[in-house]
């Protein structure tokens, strides 16, 4: 390495592996970080996919719910009529 001031920074410093080898490791930094990405959005997939499979049985539990509840409500109606015939009957 001179001392030369008048030699140009590349030759004076000898930048350019310095530089090649931080371009080369923010590459390898990127593929890395491509790699993260990759999977994580894989994993975003898969669990989207879980979700739309639990939102399909909450629906059918809903429904489920609901014709329950009607079957209840009808029931009820049943016994107040039975209890209305009842007392008529005594």
């Amino acid at each position: 390495m001179s001392e030369d001031p008048t030699k140009n920074i590349g030759e004076k410093y000898q930048t350019s592996p310095t530089l090649e080898t931080i371009v080369q490791m923010l590459a390898e930094l990127r593929e890395q970080m491509n790699a993260r990405f990759d999977g994580l959005e894989t994993r975003i997939e898969r669990l989207e996919a879980r979700m739309d499979g639990f939102e399909l049985r909450l629906e059918r539990v809903e429904e489920q719910l609901d014709r329950m509840t009607s079957v209840v409500h009808e029931t009820r109606a049943d016994l107040r009529e039975v209890e209305k015939r009842l007392k008529e009957a005594a």
